[in-house]
C-alpha cells in the first residue's frame, strides 16, 4: 500500500481496536437480554469495515469508511439503551445452593450507563441465608475481632452464569451479607438478608460469554 494511506488506515484501525471480533447473535441472552447481541452486531459490522479499509488504496474510500464507523459508534449507545429498557423489569431465573433461599425472586431495573457501552441495573428481591455460615476465621483473627465486633466486614454475593455443561462463564458481585459475632465465632447467621448494593453491569468484553449462559446461580463468596 502507498505510504500516504498509512495514516488514514491507522485512524480507522484505532477506531475499531476495542472490537473483539465476536459473531452476531439475534436471540436474547439469559443475562442482559438483547444487549449482548446488539454489541456483537456492532463488533461484526465494524470488523467488516476494518477489513474493507485494509483492502483499499483510495483515500476517499477510507474517509467514507471512517464516517460509517463513526455512525455505528454514534448509534450504538441508543441501541444499547433501547435493549436495556426492554430487559428492565425482568425476573431472573436464579438457582441458589444450600446456603441461600429465595423469599421473593430477583428482578432487574435499568438505572444508567457505567460507561458509554455498559448499561447497568439495580437488583431487587428477598434472598436470605438458609443456615448459619461460619467464616472459619483463624484464631488470631477471632482474637482481633472479639473486641472489635462492630468492625466485622461482609461477604460478597455473586451472580454466576453457567454454560450448558455447568461450567462458569461469567461471575459478578451483586450484593453482600453482613458478618456477625456469635458463640466466639465470626458467622453469617441464618436468616441474614442479602443486600443488593452492587450494580449488575454489562461488560462488553464478555458479550460473547453472555450468549453461552444456560443457567444462573447465586452464591456466597467465602474466599
Amino acid at each position: 500500500m502507498n505510504p500516504k494511506f498509512y495514516s488514514a488506515i491507522a485512524i480507522v484501525t484505532l477506531m475499531f481496536t476495542s472490537c473483539g471480533g465476536g459473531s452476531s447473535s439475534s436471540s436474547d441472552a439469559m443475562l442482559f437480554g438483547a444487549i449482548p447481541g446488539v454489541y456483537l452486531n456492532y463488533e461484526t459490522e465494524t470488523a467488516a469495515l476494518l477489513e474493507k479499509a485494509e483492502q483499499s488504496n483510495d483515500i476517499k474510500d477510507l474517509e467514507a469508511i471512517n464516517e460509517q464507523g463513526e455512525a455505528l459508534k454514534d448509534a450504538l449507545h441508543g441501541e444499547l439503551e433501547k435493549a436495556a429498557q426492554a430487559w428492565s423489569g425482568t425476573t431472573l431465573d436464579v438457582a441458589v445452593g444450600e446456603d441461600l433461599k429465595v423469599i421473593t425472586p430477583i428482578t432487574v431495573t435499568f438505572e444508567s450507563f457505567f460507561s458509554s457501552t455498559s448499561p447497568q441495573f439495580t437488583l431487587a428481591g428477598d434472598i436470605e441465608t438458609a443456615q448459619e455460615i461460619n467464616a472459619n476465621y483463624s484464631a488470631d483473627l477471632l482474637k482481633y475481632y472479639s473486641s472489635r465486633q462492630d468492625q466485622l466486614l461482609t461477604y460478597g454475593v455473586l451472580l454466576v452464569g453457567l454454560d450448558e455443561l455447568g461450567a462458569e462463564v461469567v461471575s459478578q458481585r451483586v450484593g453482600s451479607l453482613q458478618l456477625a459475632w456469635a458463640n466466639d465465632q465470626v458467622v453469617i447467621p441464618a436468616g441474614t438478608k442479602v443486600v443488593f448494593n452492587d450494580k449488575l453491569a454489562f461488560k462488553n468484553r464478555s458479550a460473547e460469554a453472555y450468549t453461552k449462559i444456560k443457567s444462573l446461580t447465586l452464591k456466597v463468596d467465602t474466599k
